[in-house]
């Protein structure tokens, strides 16, 4: 009997362990289920939704004119963008160096000066050798006496020609040929060749558009001025 009696109380003392171990365990909290809208079908990872004609239809419009909003508006900056660029110029005379400086200072551009060695075309104007170094001699003083420059080249394979100036252009050459012939009576011959010559080399360190380099230009007497004119990227 004091066996079954040791059974029972041990197996009463197991039970209250069990039942306060149960009691003292938390208990999980519930999340709450999301779920969408009842009016929304739901579909399966083995299913894909439906598009309709119409669907197709609206998304396609709607890219349509997203495309061309971008290509207006791109076209547009395009457009109301000038073209730049920086230009140069070079002058041979001091006097077309100076009416530049002062134009540049008019528009408040800044700008670069440097000397370089560049070939030109000139024009000599002379009369064709005489027979001899005396008839060359006597042509000289004739033309002298009608104010009027020369002399007699001495020496080489332009012995005895008659030197009348060397010209920077074909417009002022061609000019003082006539003037000189009908002076002095004698024909005159035009020799064009090219030649080292210093050039001022004016850089202007802005870039500027078409419409602001035309009013530029506009200050300068072009047609009396020795002048190269260049566009370049900036």
């Amino acid at each position: 009997m004091k066996w079954l009696f040791l059974f029972v109380v041990l197996l009463n003392a197991a039970f209250l362990s069990w039942h306060s171990f149960i009691q003292d365990k938390p208990k999980a909290v519930e999340e709450s289920i999301y779920g969408p809208p009842t009016s929304e079908r739901i579909y399966l990872l083995s299913e894909a939704p439906v598009v309709t004609q119409q669907d197709y239809v609206a998304d396609s419009a709607s890219n349509d004119g997203l495309e061309k909003a971008l290509s207006s508006a791109i076209d547009q900056t395009v457009i109301d963008t000038p073209d730049l660029f920086c230009p140069r110029l070079e002058v041979e005379r001091e006097d077309d160096k100076k009416q530049i400086a002062q134009a540049l200072k008019d528009f408040d551009w800044g700008y670069q000066v440097k000397e370089v060695i560049g070939k030109r075309a000139r024009f000599w104007l002379y009369i064709a050798a005489p027979e001899t170094s005396e008839i060359a001699g006597r042509i000289v003083k004739e033309l002298a006496a009608k104010s009027i420059d020369s002399f007699v080249i001495n020496r080489g394979e332009m012995k005895n020609r008659i030197s009348l100036g060397l010209y920077s252009s074909t417009d002022r050459a061609e000019q003082a040929k006539l003037r000189i012939q009908k002076l002095s009576g004698y024909s005159v011959d035009v020799y064009e060749h090219m030649r080292n010559v210093p050039l001022q080399q004016i850089d202007i360190e802005q870039p500027v558009d078409e419409k602001d380099w035309e009013q530029f230009l506009s200050r300068l007497d072009l047609a009396k001025m020795m002048i190269k004119l260049e566009k370049n990227p900036c």
